[in-house]
């Protein structure tokens, strides 16, 4: 279970932070071509990595204690919250007849908000399954 959550979230992170590189680094070479070179898409790795930072931090929060969690969910609240705002605008569109790319769409709802939705959960349970030695609650 520990495996295929770190998994998940590490493989939804990196795909978001990717997809915000690519995206800033595209509109930089539409906007100002002869400014935009490889150190822009670094810049843009880096701060699409940094807007993923809670997430990549989740599996890892959520072995800790109640601080690493805490800061795990605040970093993932705006990334979260924007994640929710791209799928409702793509559900939105759907329904007015002119929809987002479809795999954008599954990008923001699927990978993004359900794997967002999910790591929520496990942050706020503090854990993955039964830990070893661990006594029943009653």
């Amino acid at each position: 279970m520990r495996v295929a959550f770190f998994a998940l979230t590490w493989l939804t992170g990196l795909s978001l932070a990717i997809a915000f590189a690519s995206a800033a680094y595209g509109f930089g070479r539409m906007a100002e071509p002869e400014r935009t070179d490889l150190i822009s898409l670094a810049i843009f790795g880096a701060m699409g990595l940094a807007s993923q930072a809670g997430l990549l931090l989740a599996p890892w929060a959520v072995a800790r204690g109640l601080p690493a969690r805490i800061i795990a969910a605040l970093l993932m609240g705006p990334s979260g919250v924007f994640l929710s705002i791209f799928a409702y605008e793509g559900f939105t569109r759907y329904a007015a007849g002119s929809p987002f790319w479809a795999v954008a769409w599954a990008v923001y709802l699927f990978c993004g908000v359900l794997v967002y939705a999910a790591a929520y959960v496990a942050l706020v349970r503090g854990g993955l399954g039964r830990r070893a030695g661990a006594s029943p609650s009653i």
